[in-house]
């Protein structure tokens, strides 16, 4: 399949005017999919929900897509900022009290809004979504997660290493990404949350099998 270019807004805000204009039009379009499901979603029923002319729409973005992946972005950013935010008000008296944080808001974050984030979730593995914006989401997890190997040495049996941070935190998001957009009702039971818990602070206490076949 030949890949499609990357449909992007036609041009970015700059007056307070234009940024509410964008925000009304994003903060429609999530309505749309919160309520009724992507298949719902026009331009034309778009601008009307925000009060806006199809003519205005258009003057930010050329089609349904651009909206979407500037909904996307949107909502990654959100879902980011939640968990940096959380995980810097708490307290965490151990690693394991940091990484358990870190999944809790993660599970948080994705709850609410479902359709919206199922949405987000879904993109990450389809050609609208083929720029580096999902990087960010995933690297801001990892930088917190492997904050608890460097901030409690005692608790990590190795730090993370670039390489070794990106399975973990694909692991975790690809768990939590799966039950968002099958649907399934583990999203909300406890033993989902304990089970990736276990998985992440399992991985960290592990030992460094390469560390142990140098030394043999």
């Amino acid at each position: 399949m030949t890949a499609q270019p990357i449909v992007k807004m036609r041009k970015k805000p700059r007056q307070a005017r234009a940024v509410a204009t964008i925000e009304a039009i994003l903060e429609a379009a999530a309505q749309i999919l919160q309520k009724e499901g992507e298949e719902a979603l026009t331009t034309a029923k778009v601008a009307d929900r925000a009060g806006v002319s199809i003519g205005s729409l258009y003057q930010y973005f050329p089609n349904k897509e651009a909206v979407l992946l500037a909904l996307i972005r949107r909502e990654r950013e959100a879902i980011g900022a939640e968990v940096a935010r959380k995980i810097a008000e708490s307290e965490p008296k151990s690693g394991e009290d940091l990484v358990r944080g870190v999944i809790s808001t993660l599970l948080v974050a994705f709850r609410p809004r479902r359709r919206r984030r199922k949405l987000v979730a879904l993109m990450a593995s389809l050609s609208v979504d083929r720029d580096n914006s999902g990087l960010e989401l995933r690297d801001r997890v990892a930088y917190l997660i492997a904050a608890a190997s460097r901030r409690f040495p005692d608790f990590a049996a190795r730090p993370l290493s670039d390489i070794s941070a990106y399975v973990l935190v694909r692991a975790v998001l690809g768990a939590i990404r799966s039950a968002v957009v099958e649907n399934a009702k583990i999203i909300d039971d406890p033993e989902f949350e304990e089970e990736l818990c276990r998985l992440a602070i399992g991985y960290l206490k592990a030992p460094d099998a390469s560390a142990a076949r140098k030394g043999a």
